[in-house]
């Protein structure tokens, strides 16, 4: 089935903020700022089964910060889909990838870029993480 077909992406309400948070927190990151600028993918009953929040550089550079699927909807194609539809709308995408995630990256077509071009902030969690060898952040870009 198509993914398009059990999901629907949207701007993030205040009513999913408690969710988002909750899928953060089971990632070990800290809760989001505010709804602003995050794209929820909703199931058949509108309940937010993912998410993707850009952080925007200076110049203006949309910066994935960050993008999380429930586990259970995880390998359905919604990661993709929110990061094309993030794409289409902003023709660049960079990020800090989880070292297991760099596969799924590069298949979206993302390659590797020197940890300066990311924003000031974006890398903030990573300089300071305990996990960091163990995660093995990669700085990525994509640009359609």
């Amino acid at each position: 089935m198509e993914v398009k077909a059990i999901v629907t992406l949207r701007p993030a309400a205040e009513d999913d903020l408690a969710c988002l948070n909750a899928y953060c927190y089971a990632e070990g990151m800290d809760n989001l700022p505010g709804i602003e600028n995050v794209t929820v993918a909703a199931d058949a009953d509108n309940d937010a089964v993912a998410f993707m929040r850009l952080a925007f550089s200076p110049a203006g550079i949309a910066h994935v910060n960050p993008i999380v699927v429930n586990p259970y909807w995880r390998g359905r194609g919604i990661g993709r889909l929110l990061t094309e539809d993030a794409l289409e709308r902003y023709g660049e995408l960079r990020l800090v990838s989880r070292g297991a995630s760099v596969p799924f990256y590069r298949a979206l077509g993302f390659a590797e870029i020197p940890w300066e071009d990311i924003a000031p902030g974006v890398t903030d969690d990573c300089a300071c993480c305990e996990l960091r060898e163990e995660c093995n952040p990669l700085p990525m870009r994509a640009v359609r």
